[in-house]
């Protein structure tokens, strides 16, 4: 009687474990099988950087910077365009003029990098005031000389990029004045393909997210997540609800990311990605995405090693 109750049990969870399965969408590189050779990817690399955001998107002919990281690190960001096999970008779009987002910007131009368009959501005369340097001005001027267009875009807005849509998700037009918080007004990306999706999410704070949840219009739920602010502020509960990605990256890791990965682990996350490791890069085919890390030398037996707090 109880082997003919456990045959039972098995042939009623069996569907339900099948279900699961073709539900996932995110896979480690090495544990599903690879991509049809004639399939048209998108590419989303993570530069290695410390401190500092930038990614590039890849599709086709098509590229994009978002943010490009600090001045001091154009050389990684060079190095990531060269391994991805791009020679010019198409576009770049700024989600804030932080140090640590656009910085890198003038120095990569100045040194012959071909930017098609400039997109930005911040106004042209914002001056940070926290900060000895004006990035989105003098960028501007250098844009302006090199005679590289500037777009301005504003909240749900779309940006071109071949067949995939990607989607401006800023704190309401409303809100937004030049005295509020560099961060809590920077635009978040979402980049959808065919049936999958990820969320850029720049430096936004917890209150512009939880603002961002009662608005109209805006979808959050996405396959993959990049953890706002590097991972130095929190999220709140009801953003990773609503967003419930299957797997999260950050930008950075440190000490104080330490709470960031807390909160994860205590909501079954089990498998996050440090880009300060290694360059992470996510493809998908619009149907399932792989994801692998080419973990730095210097990184090899830190990242074996690492213990997730919990």
């Amino acid at each position: 009687m109880r082997r003919l109750i456990c045959i039972l049990l098995v042939l009623v969870l069996l569907p339900v474990c099948s279900l699961a399965e073709e539900a996932r969408k995110v896979f480690r590189e090495e544990e599903t099988d690879p991509f049809p050779e004639d399939a048209q990817l998108l590419t989303l690399t993570v530069c290695p950087l410390l401190g500092a955001d930038c990614m590039l998107l890849t599709y086709g002919e098509h590229s994009m910077l978002v943010d490009v990281g600090k001045e001091t690190q154009t050389k990684t960001v060079l190095e990531m365009l060269q391994n991805a096999g791009v020679e010019s970008v198409e576009s770049f779009f700024s989600t804030h003029p932080h140090g640590d987002h656009i910085g890198g910007l003038i120095p990569l131009i100045e040194g012959g990098l071909q930017v098609g368009t400039f997109y930005t959501v911040f106004p042209h005369d914002y001056v940070e005031r926290k900060t000895a340097k004006h990035y989105m001005r003098d960028t501007l001027r250098l844009l302006a000389e090199k005679e590289i267009p500037v777009v301005d875009l504003k909240t749900g807005d779309t940006v071109p990029f071949g067949d995939v849509k990607l989607t401006v998700i800023r704190m309401p037009d409303e809100l937004i004045n030049p005295r509020r918080n560099c961060n809590e007004m920077s635009a978040m990306l979402k980049v959808e393909y065919g049936d999958c999706s990820l969320l850029l999410t720049a430096d936004v704070e917890p209150t512009v997210v939880s603002q961002l949840l009662f608005a109209e219009n805006y979808d959050l739920k996405v396959d993959i997540l990049k953890y706002p602010h590097h991972g130095i502020s929190y999220i709140r509960q009801e953003f990773l609800d609503n967003a419930d990605p299957e797997y999260v990256f950050f930008t950075h890791s440190a000490s104080d990311t330490k709470r960031a990965q807390r909160f994860l682990a205590r909501n079954g996350y089990t498998w996050m990605n440090f880009a300060t490791w290694g360059p992470i890069i996510c493809k998908t085919d619009g149907k399932k995405w792989t994801v692998r890390q080419d973990i730095l030398p210097d990184f090899e037996n830190y990242a074996r090693n690492y213990k997730f707090p919990q």
